[in-house]
């Protein structure tokens, strides 16, 4: 006896690639924004990684950066350090990014209570690409003075 394919095989088959033709299609529609997502989200990692870093460690000379003063208090800056990064960023922006530990590109920037700017640190290519995340974190400048330090990465 010959085995026969009826009409009803033919039309569950043709249903059946349907459905993987069409989860195939959604997969491939819905994976590229995730991906996109993921990369945001290691990127905002990174930005908080960095602040923390700049706003609550003290820093060593020539290997890592910090803006906290050394008076183990959280959030409190050192007007001194300040200074030294932002003429060391302006002088030599690659060797700042280096010191931040990034292979990203940043901007810094950070403006006292009164609206004056501390640390004004902008990568070359400000210009040309917008900024992918921003993060704005409130900091001590001394006892009575307070700042926004905003930081930028893409």
């Amino acid at each position: 006896m010959k085995a026969q394919l009826s009409v009803e095989y033919y039309i569950s088959l043709t249903i059946f690639i349907g459905f993987i033709v069409y989860i195939s299609f959604q997969v491939m529609r819905i994976s590229p924004q995730f991906i996109t997502e993921v990369k945001n989200e290691r990127l905002k990692s990174e930005a908080y990684q960095i602040s923390e870093l700049l706003i609550n460690d003290v820093g060593e000379l020539g290997k890592r950066a910090g803006l906290s003063s050394n008076e183990n208090k959280t959030n409190l800056l050192s007007k001194g350090k300040i200074d030294a990064f932002n003429s060391s960023c302006n002088s030599n922006y690659e060797n700042s990014r280096k010191l931040i530990g990034t292979d990203y590109y940043f901007s810094l920037n950070l403006v006292d209570s009164n609206g004056q700017t501390l640390i004004n640190c902008n990568s070359p290519l400000t210009f040309m690409k917008p900024a992918k995340i921003a993060i704005t974190r409130i900091v001590a400048l001394n006892q009575t003075t307070f700042g926004e330090l905003t930081l930028k990465l893409w």
